[in-house]
């Protein structure tokens, strides 16, 4: 059995998440060998990312690193090694057919999602906004579509619905890692095949913008406080209060007020703001160009 793989992708499984990439680490904990490591050149420069865990962990273990912009140059870096087969996790690009073809046993993906649900690229964002209690992995062979290909294997992963962006994706990714290291050796010698999709409940996750973290006192409060997970670090969310620009960072619902939305309760110790249904109590949150705080110290700083 050859244990010679590429490895495609950063292992960001989410937007504003960094990672110790357990995938890779686990790779050559249990003996394989990453020939080289191909990091999306397009994705990569959008992020103004001076570089990734991903290259920093391919560096120090002597993992050659590519960043190739365009098609014909996965090509012929591809073309150079005898990898058989490929890992992909996080890679922010589709893979065309052509490139897939040159791996005679593929090209594996880890996705955080139960698949067909939240095919696309905000899984684990779109898992907290629906208030999921039951999420999980998939290990999916590659295919020219969008999160379509057969399935090896899936884990099923059980939330409190209450974790934040960075939580849920660590989770995942250590999840999704014990899920290929448990199944690669089995791919690799044919052993197992994967089974075709399910052509009944496929979602396809939105993507997000850095408009979405803009607040609307309008929504309810249980909407309110899922956005605070899902868009923690990025793309943030964004409101004024006492004519101060903040990024909102921890907050709890309280009980409905009989305001109208985006009136504020404030004492010298907390900060309620009314909601379509109900309150959030503010827990801490940052002004602009300024560290994070709690309310009370915001209260005591910015209130008039």
């Amino acid at each position: 059995m050859s244990k010679k793989i590429i490895f495609f992708g950063n292992e960001r499984l989410a937007t504003g998440v960094t990672t110790k990439n357990p995938v890779m680490n686990r790779l050559i904990e249990e003996g394989y060998e990453i020939d080289c490591l191909i990091l999306n050149q397009d994705s990569y420069n959008s992020r103004k990312l001076r570089t990734v865990e991903a290259e920093e962990f391919a560096i120090k273990n002597n993992i050659k690193v590519f960043k190739p912009s365009s098609i014909d140059d996965v090509k012929e870096i591809v073309s150079k090694s005898d990898c058989k087969i490929a890992v992909l996790v996080a890679y922010g690009k589709l893979i065309p057919e052509s490139v897939i073809e040159m791996f005679p046993l593929g090209i594996i993906n880890i996705h955080p999602s139960l698949l067909p649900k939240k095919r696309g690229s905000t899984p684990i964002e779109q898992t907290i906004l629906d208030g999921d209690k039951l999420s999980g992995v998939s290990l999916m062979k590659l295919t020219k579509g969008m999160d379509s290909g057969p399935i090896y294997d899936q884990v099923k992963i059980k939330l409190s619905g209450n974790e934040s962006k960075q939580e849920l994706s660590e989770i995942m990714n250590l999840t999704g890692a014990e899920l290929l290291i448990k199944n690669l050796p089995d791919i690799i010698n044919g052993i197992i095949q994967p089974h075709e999709q399910s052509t009944e409940g496929i979602t396809i996750t939105k993507q997000i913008s850095k408009n979405d973290g803009l607040m609307d006192w309008n929504q309810s409060s249980e909407m309110i406080e899922r956005k605070s997970r899902a868009f923690k670090d990025w793309p943030k969310l964004k409101t004024n209060i006492f004519h101060q620009n903040v990024v909102i960072e921890e907050v709890v619902v309280r009980e409905p007020t009989k305001l109208k939305a985006g009136d504020i309760i404030s004492d010298k110790d907390s900060l309620i703001i009314a909601t379509s249904d109900n309150g959030i109590e503010i827990i801490s949150l940052r002004p602009e160009n300024k560290n994070s705080m709690t309310a009370k110290a915001f209260i005591a700083g910015y209130k008039k």
